[in-house]
This record gives structure tokens, sequence and C-alpha cells, in this order.
């Protein structure tokens, strides 16, 4: 019998080809109908005079960078804190490196203009679509500023002559990111 811990991390925010890829495995759009909502919500939506009218959403969507901006990250820090708590966001900010040569980083990661334009408060300006979308790139934007997720592991080992049996299993023992986020896999 085998007890651990195991740590999960969370995953970066997206790119134009990852936010492509969750869309199409949590959404079920193609990649043609992603960018076209993605434009829509980087261009602009009415979200009337409370929310201060006509307001762009998301940062460019057409980027292979990770980057966030030091404003993006202290306002994710602010929020992460606040709404979840102090254990919830690590003690060194979250910084993330665009792998390869050809990354071209004129532009940040994709990712709210706003962590405080919560999803469900603009719900009602957007479309179903568009809502849905929107908060795909919120809550991976958010969950990837956040601590890791914490689990117990257990392996049991029977042995019955030549034959080892493996039994493994784990909790979650603590939700850290996955409290607002978890990507999914492929089948």
């Amino acid at each position: 019998i085998k007890l651990g811990k195991k740590l999960k991390n969370p995953s970066p925010p997206f790119t134009t080809s990852t936010l492509q890829q969750e869309a199409s495995r949590k959404l079920n759009y193609q990649s043609q109908r992603t960018m076209k909502i993605a434009q829509e919500l980087y261009e602009g939506m009415n979200l009337g005079s409370e929310f201060g009218g006509v307001q762009g959403l998301i940062t460019y969507m057409r980027t292979d960078s990770m980057r966030i901006s030091d404003e993006a990250r202290d306002a994710a820090k602010t929020f992460i804190t606040e709404k979840y708590g102090e254990e919830y966001y690590p003690k060194t900010p979250r910084v993330y490196k665009s792998k390869g040569n050809n990354v071209q980083d004129a532009h940040e990661a994709i990712r709210p203009t706003d962590v405080a334009r919560l999803p469900d408060a603009i719900k009602e300006s957007l479309t179903r679509d568009q809502y849905k979308l929107y908060k795909l790139i919120y809550s991976r934007f958010v969950s990837s500023q956040m601590t890791p997720a914490v689990y117990d592991t257990l392996s049991v080992d029977i042995a019955g002559g030549p034959v080892v049996m493996r039994f493994t299993g784990t909790r979650k023992k603590f939700a850290g990111f996955t409290a607002v986020y978890e990507e999914s896999l492929d089948d």
C-alpha cells in the first residue's frame, strides 16, 4: 500500500489554436465558428449603460503568445483572493512561456479585457454562443493564475502467485484552479 500526493497545474491562457481545440471539445464548435464569435467579442458588444456601452470583451484572438500583461495579472490576483481566498493564489505569480522560436509575441494570450466583467453579469447582452465562448475564455484565464489542485493518491499491489494486481485511486484534497475550470481531454 502506497499513499501519496499529486499536484495538477492549471493550463495556460488560450492561444488561437488552443481556443479552437477547447471550443471544439467543450462547445462542439468548428474552428470557423469559434473565430467568428471571438471576432465579435473582440470588436465589442453593447452591454448597456451600466457596463459602459460598447465594450471589447476579449483581447486579440489571433495569437500564439501565452504572455499576459502585469495589469491583467494583478487584476486576476485581486479577483481570485477576494472571491476564493489567499490559498487559491500562488505565492509567486504564474508566468507562461510560449514554446518554439517562431512565436510572434506582439499580442497577449486570449483573455478577458476586464476580469471584473463576469460572464453571468453580462449574459443578457450576449447571444447564447457569445456567452458560452466568453465564459470559456474567462474561466481559462482566471484558472491559469490560480494554485494547483492537490490530490491524495493510493496505490495497492496485491500479489497472488506469479500475478500482481495493482489498484490505484485519487481523491481531490484541495480544488485549487479546478474550482473555476478544468481542461477537457481528447478521447
